[in-house]
């Protein structure tokens, strides 16, 4: 597996506010798509926003599985990102329509806190994104790159 997830891939969900039109992490759906915006600078851990854009417009990333996991406690932070790698894989190829070793595209994925755990947070949002991170228009869903 390739290796070289971009920092944003090991962003986590909370309530921090970014500027700009924003989504809701906790609302996030397939087919969303969304810049980096703030989370480009690398500093941020927790992510409570995300800049939308229109999927016909040019973007950064889009939504393509959004999976509830289960538990009663907190597994730790590298439990959940181990576990968000592994359903984010397994529904690439899938979306994509091409196996993610010989696909263009990366995958990164925001995932519960601990504190966001305890309010309830049990959700996994898997993105997809250029290798070379240029901007895309209109959807990544069947692509085959």
């Amino acid at each position: 597996m390739r290796s070289g997830l971009r920092t944003l891939a090991g962003l986590v969900a909370m309530s921090l506010l970014l500027a700009g039109c924003s989504g809701n992490v906790f609302e996030l759906a397939v087919g969303d798509c969304f810049d980096d915006g703030d989370m480009a600078l690398g500093e941020l851990e927790e992510v409570g926003e995300v800049p939308l854009v229109d999927c016909t417009e040019p973007h950064e990333n889009e939504v393509y599985a959004v999976v509830t996991v289960d538990g009663e406690v907190f597994p730790g932070e590298d439990a959940i990102q181990a576990q968000a790698n592994e359903v984010c894989f397994e529904a690439f190829d899938p979306f994509v329509g091409l196996d993610y070793e010989s696909s263009a595209l990366d995958f990164g994925w925001l995932v519960p806190t601990a504190d966001s755990w305890e309010m309830g947070d049990r959700v996994v949002a898997c993105f997809v994104y250029r290798l070379d991170l240029a901007k895309v228009s209109g959807t990544l869903e069947g692509s085959s790159i």
